[in-house]
């Protein structure tokens, strides 16, 4: 029996792109460009050393975006990959600094050093990643040395953070399920917003549609008390799964705040990957947002449960945003934070 590959365990025709109608430039905000290498690990962070270095899976996957409108990308990378993206690419990249710790036992000061070191490089986009599983090494979102760091970001002229809080409804019935240890998912957002409050003159930016896209109720009201609160749509799987069976619901909270969502795929570059595999998140993500279309998702989903008698993959259902809001998430909001030129 052949095994289809996670990219399309539905075999579908990714050519068949008559259900994607606009046709204007999209930015994508949030992906991991980044320089590959053959010793890097299959999933999670690479790290950014070892022999064989390449450009070939950035240029894989821009191209791929380039097919499907993406004009430019904001990517998240180490800096030493900066230089190399830069001089391959061009305006097609910008650049967001992850403001981050490998292990608990880094020190402050080699966190903020980092974070000079991308200032210098000239980010326009800074990063905290605060998911619960990064509690243990410090990554709260508020902790003292992060508040410092977006400080100096500040001073140096940034003016767009990036927070990844909390993680899927999923994950906090399995590997959160120690509360005590992780916090509840309402937790999350207590640092966030004193965050928010802290720093009323920049613009946050909640990955992964704000963290909540099961509960879009959650997002409006952070929508409304923060008028510096924007959100990504990025995490592909996560977003086919819990925003198409509330597709309405998602219709109204983004026609209701279209000046305040960005398009993003949270695509990782990897050595190995194919170009299929770059196609079917940019497939996936256009046809929940632009269409009506409905049926499996073709991407396999470790974290959907299918009920008795179900489909084996979610339910893509398209939310079917109108031609004026799409142009808005898919580039118009973008181009006005990053004050980039068209490439």
């Amino acid at each position: 029996m052949t095994t289809l590959p996670e990219y399309n365990v539905t075999a579908i025709d990714y050519a068949d792109r008559r259900h994607l109608r606009y046709d204007g430039p999209i930015i994508d905000f949030h992906a991991h460009v980044m320089v590959t290498r053959p010793g890097d690990p299959q999933s999670g962070p690479p790290p950014g050393t070892g022999p064989g270095a390449s450009i070939e899976q950035a240029e894989r996957m821009l191209d791929v975006g380039a097919e499907f409108g993406v004009h430019q990308t904001v990517t998240m990378c180490p800096p030493d990959d900066i230089e190399p993206l830069r001089e391959g690419f061009g305006d097609r990249l910008a650049f967001n600094a992850m403001i981050n710790k490998k292990t608990a036992d880094e020190s402050d000061e080699q966190a903020l050093r980092t974070l000079e070191r991308f200032l210098e490089l000239g980010v326009k986009v800074v990063k905290l990643w605060s998911a619960p599983r990064g509690r243990e090494r410090g990554l709260f979102i508020d902790a003292p040395w992060r508040i410092d760091a977006v400080r100096r970001a500040r001073s140096a002229g940034v003016r767009l953070v990036m927070v990844h809080v909390a993680d899927p409804d999923a994950w906090f019935r399995t590997v959160y399920a120690d509360s005590a240890k992780f916090g509840t998912k309402p937790e999350q957002y207590v640092g966030l917003e004193r965050m928010m409050n802290l720093f009323p003159d920049l613009v946050w930016i909640g990955a992964h549609m704000g963290g909540d896209s099961e509960h879009p109720d959650h997002l409006q009201a952070l929508l409304e008390e923060y008028p510096q609160f924007y959100i990504d749509t990025s995490a592909t799987k996560w977003q086919v799964r819990e925003v198409s069976p509330r597709a309405e619901a998602h219709r109204a909270l983004v026609t209701k705040f279209a000046d305040r969502f960005l398009f993003g795929t949270d695509l990782v570059t990897r050595h190995h990957l194919t170009r299929e595999h770059y196609v079917s998140r940019y497939w996936c993500q256009r046809t929940l947002w632009e269409s009506t279309w409905s049926g499996p998702s073709p991407i396999a989903d470790g974290d959907y449960v299918a009920g008795e008698g179900g489909p084996a993959t979610p339910t893509l259902r398209g939310v079917g945003l109108s031609d004026d809001v799409l142009a808005m998430v898919y580039f118009r909001n973008a181009e006005r934070l990053l004050n980039l030129p068209i490439v």
